[in-house]
């Protein structure tokens, strides 16, 4: 393919947060280095284009009949297309019609899923938490040790309790994700600016919260811990410097490290080295990839697609 060929970027989430949360990650991150057009189908499945990357968020066992066939259209016309999977944290998801792409882009690390044509990207930011140009903090004006803001669940009653042990920490409680009584976008950031560690807990279910990225950009270093005795983010991350815990309660022991300004550098140009070569794999692979999508029809995992959308619309008609 032809390095100058346009990028379609074609939005199959739905309007308002579901395609305004990721976009800038999307578009100034994963996509910055492409001559792009953007499309907001926003769902119609109407937009059928050559060299297309499709957006979409599902976290449901099965896609819908509707964008397997949607698939299908471009495959009828031999068009190249990719996926953009976002919103899969449980990993319950049929994957099988990935093969259908000539490739597969997708964030929360899943070792069930086999197929070649899938790599692996962070995942990413809120809109607003992109830093460009803005510098940071010094380091030696950070004067908060460690922070946490968001919903306590999971391991995080566990980390806010050692947090609340700490001399100099913040922590903002939520009652839920994308929260109204949440800190403001320019308050968190803020408060990242001021602070040394950042905590980075479990989401619902899943090692990888939006957190880890946006204390990264705000020139913080991240805290993870090993999720059931593996370090999951240098599945995503490979080499990565992080600190990582076996229990929150190490980070009494974190905090009272002296060469935090030595360590943040390091992370901060690790970090910028890392987005630079995250949009290098990814041009390589739209630009290069050799992976041949699969055309045969495969009958049964779409049949358990149109079985799951029937008893998923027959619940929906009893609920009425």
């Amino acid at each position: 393919m032809a390095g100058t060929a346009k990028l379609n970027l074609i939005w199959q989430t739905s309007k308002g947060v579901a395609t305004e949360f990721e976009f800038e990650y999307i578009t100034e991150v994963l996509f910055k280095d492409f001559d792009t057009s953007f499309v907001f189908d926003h769902g119609a499945y109407s937009t059928v284009a050559d060299n297309a990357v499709i957006i979409y968020s599902n976290d449901q066992k099965h896609v819908s009949p509707e964008f397997i066939r949607y698939l299908n259209e471009f495959r009828k016309k031999d068009f190249r297309f990719f996926l953009l999977h976002l919103s899969n944290e449980n990993l319950q998801h049929n994957s099988w019609y990935y093969a259908k792409a000539n490739y597969v882009f997708r964030n929360y690390y899943d070792p069930a899923i086999t197929n070649e044509n899938v790599f692996y990207i962070p995942l990413g930011f809120k809109s607003g938490y992109l830093r460009k140009d803005r510098p940071l903090a010094d380091c030696g004006s950070r004067n908060l040790s460690a922070v946490f803001m968001g919903h306590p669940k999971s391991d995080r009653v566990e980390l806010i309790n050692e947090l609340e042990k700490l001399d100099a920490h913040y922590v903002h409680k939520t009652n839920t994700f994308n929260c109204p009584t949440a800190l403001t976008q320019e308050e968190c950031i803020e408060i990242y600016q001021r602070t040394k560690y950042a905590p980075c807990p479990m989401g619902n279910v899943h090692p990888d919260s939006f957190r880890l990225c946006e204390s990264l950009e705000w020139g913080c270093i991240p805290v993870v811990r090993y999720f059931k005795g593996e370090e999951y983010f240098k599945n995503v991350f490979g080499q990565h410097p992080f600190k990582v815990v076996n229990s929150w309660s190490e980070m009494h022991d974190i905090v009272a490290e002296d060469n935090f300004c030595e360590r943040s550098e390091q992370v901060q140009q690790w970090y910028a080295g890392f987005k630079k070569d995250l949009k290098r794999k990814i041009r390589d692979i739209i630009e290069n990839s050799t992976f041949v999508p699969e055309k045969k029809k495969r009958l049964l995992p779409y049949l358990n697609t149109l079985a799951y959308d029937f008893s998923k619309k027959m619940r929906a008609l009893r609920g009425k």
